[in-house]
């Protein structure tokens, strides 16, 4: 499976979605790649074999799809795979939809305004989710990061996660959602013997500030 191995050539990606539609999400994408790259590091020392530059260039795309623009839904992650994959990197795009879900197995329509995803994007998307992919290290890391990094810099899930509930909506299976995060933490501190939290400068900053929405 092809990932983009070059920062340099990920950032020219990501320079390009957001002269097409600038916002607060390259911010984020930004810090979600920073702080990927220190969980990943953190693994490594741990023994685990990772591509550094493979888990930052991917956490760094994940939402590439937002250059077609804003929605509440997970379209983003439909056009993110769509415009990666059509890059020839299966990789990457497989990762623009597995962010946005906590688990493999975890309830598709726990994702926010999955009522208004279209039909042919749901297919697609499901289908990813079910066959196409294994949840390794890499997504886990990845999809944990987007809960754990905003526009300003890093934040605690709490503080993300009531955000974004309260941006976007939440649903009967919002909750079950939410625990998916909290089980990859989970999984990821076990692997590395200390708190996510731990890793990430400054995330007790993140209390003292107020909660967008």
């Amino acid at each position: 499976m092809k990932y983009i191995l070059d920062r340099g050539y990920a950032y020219e990606i990501l320079e390009w979605a957001y002269k097409k539609n600038p916002g607060p999400w390259y911010k984020h994408s930004i810090n979600v790649a920073k702080a990927t790259e220190q969980i990943i590091l953190e693994l490594k020392k741990c023994g685990h074999t990772l591509d550094v530059n493979l888990a930052y260039n991917a956490a760094l795309l994940h939402d590439v799809g937002r250059f077609k623009g804003f929605t509440k839904s997970v379209v983003h992650s439909y056009d993110g795979y769509m415009y990666m994959n059509d890059l020839g990197y299966l990789g990457n795009a497989i990762i623009c939809v597995t962010h946005s879900f906590p688990c493999k197995n975890n309830n598709i329509e726990s994702a926010a305004d999955w009522s208004l995803v279209p039909v042919h994007m749901k297919k697609l998307l499901v289908k990813i989710l079910d066959n196409n992919f294994e949840y390794d290290l890499y997504n886990k890391v990845i999809t944990l990061c987007d809960a754990l990094a905003d526009a300003e810099g890093f934040t605690i899930l709490e503080k993300r996660l009531i955000s974004v509930g309260l941006r976007h909506g939440t649903n009967l299976n919002t909750t079950s959602h939410w625990k998916g995060f909290y089980e990859i933490k989970s999984e990821l501190e076990g692997l590395i013997g200390r708190s996510i939290y731990s890793l990430l400068p400054g995330i007790e900053n993140s209390i003292y500030k107020k909660i967008d929405y």
